[in-house]
């Protein structure tokens, strides 16, 4: 199961279960995405996409 979390104006919270699928994992992702594109026009798939890379690279330095 996938729950997103609103905390703030500018930051949500994605809560995923052990043993989520992963196609329900893309989904809740894909659904968080137009979202955030909905709420604020000025974002484009690219800049959110890159985002998302660099917050993981950050996360998952050794």
């Amino acid at each position: 199961m996938i729950t997103i979390t609103t905390i703030d104006e500018n930051n949500a919270k994605l809560k995923i279960e052990k043993g989520t699928p992963s196609i329900t994992i893309l989904l809740g992702i894909e659904m968080l995405i137009e979202t955030l594109i909905k709420d604020k026009p000025d974002l484009t798939i690219d800049y959110l996409l890159e985002e998302i890379k660099r917050i993981y690279e950050r996360d998952n330095k050794k």
